[in-house]
């Protein structure tokens, strides 16, 4: 049965047990008030946006048309010890971009010489047909059970012991894009940050944008006509995290705070990436 159907199930069982409700105008606002907060909360999707990242050449080389555009790089190098790989940011109200590559540099776990070489083939989407995107999301408060497509989990050195990382996009897969729920103490960190960015100065930089965008409020993804949606892929449109169609290549539109400027950029063919804001 779906929530709505459970919620008007339970508002009818409410209205029949004779609690005077019906005949207490102050107690049927009530009703309706904590009927509509359990709808709000039943249908609440199980994840939510976190981050998008875009794999690049090494040392992001792509990181300077979008600084062009009036996009603030972080200055922090992120070094993914046991993965292989290296990443910048840019940092928005709700959410980051990040472009991620694979570093020589970086130690490789054993075991994670795998995953490595998965960067690289993303790294080489334009030959390899691989999909050079990963869509990072956070499980929404009160959200635990059991995601509805087949997970799995991944660990590495630069994550805290005892977390993971949860694949939603195939083992195997070699075509689909990067689905995965990062463990919940990042999002939180990640809230504490934004939280401590209203009273520090230098933390607040890192969310001011010249171009001046705030806040993510759309992801399109583009992916070429020959691709066959996974599962999680539509369980992740369904969540609206993103909306997903079928196109010429693999492509990313994020839209910023609506649109509300009516402005674009696009930033192909150095980046598969066009942004609304």
């Amino acid at each position: 049965m779906s929530s709505i159907l459970i919620a008007r199930s339970n508002l009818l069982l409410f209205r029949r047990m004779g609690t005077g409700c019906l005949t207490n105008p102050v107690g049927e606002c009530m009703l309706a008030v904590c009927v509509a907060a359990w709808m709000a909360t039943a249908l609440r999707p199980a994840v939510e946006l976190d981050h998008i990242w875009i794999v690049v050449q090494p040392q992001a080389p792509e990181r300077k048309i979008l600084e062009q555009a009036g996009f603030h790089i972080a200055p922090t190098v992120n070094k993914h010890v046991g993965q292989g790989t290296a990443s910048i940011t840019i940092e928005f109200e709700n959410a980051f971009l990040e472009l991620l590559w694979p570093d020589p540099s970086v130690p490789v776990s054993p075991g994670l010489e795998r995953a490595t070489k998965k960067f690289t083939e993303r790294m080489n989407w334009r030959t390899s047909g691989w999909c050079p995107f990963g869509i990072g999301m956070d499980r929404t408060e009160g959200s635990s059970d059991p995601l509805p497509v087949p997970t799995w989990k991944i660990t590495a050195d630069w994550l805290r012991p005892g977390t993971a990382i949860e694949m939603l996009t195939p083992r195997d897969d070699t075509k689909s894009p990067s689905l995965f729920v990062s463990p919940s103490y990042l999002a939180e960190a990640d809230a504490s940050q934004r939280k401590a960015a209203a009273s520090d100065p230098k933390l607040a930089d890192l969310y001011r944008q010249p171009i001046g965008v705030h806040r993510i409020t759309g992801v399109r993804l583009v992916g070429p006509s020959s691709y066959q949606p996974i599962p999680a892929l539509a369980f992740v449109e369904e969540a609206k995290v993103l909306s997903y169609e079928s196109g010429k290549e693999w492509f990313l539109q994020i839209t910023f705070d609506g649109g509300a400027k009516g402005k674009a950029k696009d930033f192909r063919p150095t980046l598969p990436l066009k942004v609304l804001y």
